[in-house]
């Protein structure tokens, strides 16, 4: 929330107050990306592959909704990275998204006002900027069409889409395997329980799941032996039955 109301993308009294419209997909892109900055560079490759399903080449710098312009086109993309290489930083896109549909011709604005344009807000370098890949983080059905348009038009591009459940797997999975480093573990179980407990975020259980099978349990029944009323009936262990249906 902090990156997001420094930002101006978000105001404290709306949050606070509840009033107007709340923008949620800017405070969610901050609570996830902008709390990365505080953790390690080792973590911080590993936070980032958790959120977006990438390995990336290198280490990233995360830069949150930079302005951008080019010619009479302007954007504002959610998350830069830029990552460094052997060649020579290059860039990915990463588009945040809480249910709401692309705009006209985002994807090709975004991608084209990083590559030329020049950056009035947010703090991006003033370089030639190789975009390599866009992400769309919270895709549904409805973004299909407008990420097939892009990749079709830009096919030199990696485009690659990733749902909330399973960045919340990721995350479940990154704060069970954080062996050594606290802050990750305790940022991915943080994270991770945050989007767990929201409707776009939730899954059902862990997978695959940890399941306790009774133990083998026996039963003989003498056949023609009346049931005795007298004696008292216990209950018994739960336990597994198979049927095997047979045509007579």
């Amino acid at each position: 929330m902090l990156h997001a109301i420094n930002a101006k993308k978000a105001r404290l009294d709306r949050v606070i107050d509840g009033i107007g419209k709340q923008p949620r997909e800017n405070l969610i892109t901050s609570a996830l990306f902008g709390t990365i900055e505080f953790l390690s560079a080792p973590a911080q490759k590993l936070a980032l592959r958790a959120l977006i399903g990438l390995e990336l080449p290198g280490n990233a710098e995360i830069f949150l909704w930079p302005y951008l312009r080019h010619l009479k086109e302007n954007a504002e993309p959610d998350v830069v990275l830029r990552v460094s290489t052997e060649r020579g930083p290059v860039y990915w896109v990463v588009e945040v998204k809480w249910g709401a549909p692309f705009g006209n011709e985002q994807i090709g604005r975004e991608i084209r006002t990083l590559r030329d344009g020049e950056c009035y807000r947010g703090g991006l370098p003033a370089e030639y900027r190789k975009v390599i890949g866009y992400v769309l983080l919270g895709a549904e059905t409805k973004h299909a069409e407008a990420m097939q348009e892009a990749e079709g038009e830009l096919p030199d591009l990696s485009f690659h889409s990733v749902t909330w459940p399973e960045a919340t797997n990721r995350l479940r999975r990154l704060a069970a395997e954080s062996c050594g480093d606290s802050g990750l573990a305790a940022w991915a179980r943080t994270a991770g329980d945050f989007l767990r407990g929201t409707p776009r975020g939730s899954v059902l259980v862990p997978w695959p799941p940890d399941i306790m099978m009774p133990r083998a349990e026996s039963f003989t029944f003498a056949a023609g032996r009346q049931f005795d009323f007298k004696n008292s009936v216990g209950s018994v262990t739960a336990a597994q039955s198979n049927f095997t249906k047979r045509d007579i």
